[in-house]
C-alpha cells in the first residue's frame, strides 16, 4: 500500500467515526480531503458520495440493531426532502448564496448552543407523535431541508438531528438512527448517478471502504453505548465546526 493510499485509509477511518456518531456521511469532509490527496474532483466526488452511502448504511445497521431507527417518522420525511432537493437545484443558479450561507453559518451556532443547552433534558420525554398534522408539518420542513441543501450544498443532516432533538423531542440515540436512515437513502440516488459516469478509482475505493466500514461501526457503537447528553454537546460541536467553516470561506480567509 502507497503513502496515499495509507493516509487516506486513516484519514477516512476517522471521518467515518466522527460522523457515524450522529447517523451522517461525511461527504462535506471526504471530497476535499481527496482532492488535497491528489484525486481528481470527478473521482473524489464520486468516492466521496460512495463512503457518505456506506458511513450511513453501516451506522443504520448499528442502530436498527439496537431499535433505534423510527422507519414510520423516515418514510413521512423522505418524499418532501427528494421533492424539494428537485426544487433547490432548479432554483440554485437564482440563489443569493453567499447570503444564504450566512443566515446558514448563524442558525448552526444558535442551535448548536440549544443543543448544548438541553443536554441535560432527560431523553424521550413527551415525543411528539406523528399526527395528521405533524405529517404535514414534516413533510414542509422535509421539503424545506431538501430546497436548502440543494442551495448551498450543504448535508441535511445539520438540519434533522437537531430538529428531531430540539422540537420532536426524540432522544439523541434516536434521532440519529432517523438521520442515518435519510442519509442512506439520499446518497444512494447521487452515489447511482456517478458511477454511472464512471469516474471511479477501484483501488482507492476499495481501501477507503475498509476504513469507512470500520470507522463508522466504531462510531455508531459509540453512540448507542453514550450518554444523551454527550451526543447532544458532540453534535453541537459538529454544527460549530461547519459554521465556522462557511464563515471563513465567505470572509475569504480559506
Amino acid at each position: 500500500m502507497n503513502t496515499t493510499l495509507l493516509i487516506a485509509f486513516f484519514v477516512v477511518l476517522l471521518i467515518s467515526g466522527v460522523f457515524s456518531m450522529f447517523g451522517k456521511g461525511g461527504g462535506s469532509l471526504y471530497t476535499p480531503v481527496l482532492v488535497m490527496l491528489g484525486m481528481a474532483v470527478g473521482p473524489a466526488i464520486s468516492t466521496a458520495l460512495f463512503l457518505n452511502l456506506v458511513t450511513s448504511l453501516v451506522a443504520t445497521i448499528v442502530f436498527q440493531r439496537n431499535k433505534l431507527v423510527d422507519y414510520r417518522f423516515c418514510l413521512v420525511f423522505l418524499p418532501g426532502t427528494v421533492a424539494g432537493s428537485f426544487l433547490g437545484a432548479v432554483l440554485s443558479s437564482m440563489a443569493p448564496k453567499n447570503l444564504l450561507l450566512g443566515i446558514f453559518s448563524v442558525f448552526l451556532y444558535v442551535v448548536g448552543l440549544l443543543m448544548v443547552f438541553s443536554a441535560k433534558e432527560k431523553p424521550g420525554q413527551q415525543v411528539k407523535k406523528l399526527t395528521g398534522k405533524m405529517i404535514a408539518l414534516v413533510t414542509v420542513f422535509a421539503f424545506g431541508v431538501g430546497v436548502l441543501s440543494s442551495l448551498i450544498g450543504v448535508g441535511g443532516g445539520l438540519i434533522i438531528f437537531p430538529f428531531l432533538v430540539l422540537y420532536m423531542k426524540y432522544g439523541a440515540q434516536m434521532a440519529a438512527g432517523a438521520n442515518s436512515l435519510i442519509v442512506t437513502v439520499s446518497s444512494f440516488v447521487g452515489t447511482i448517478g456517478h458511477f454511472a459516469l464512471g469516474h471511479v478509482d477501484w483501488q482507492f475505493l476499495a481501501v477507503t471502504t475498509v476504513a469507512c466500514v470500520l470507522g463508522s461501526a466504531v462510531g455508531s457503537h459509540v453512540t448507542v453505548k453514550a450518554s444523551p447528553g454527550f451526543v447532544k454537546i458532540a453534535f453541537a460541536g459538529i454544527m460549530w465546526f461547519f459554521a465556522t467553516q462557511i464563515a471563513l470561506k465567505l470572509a475569504g480567509i480559506v
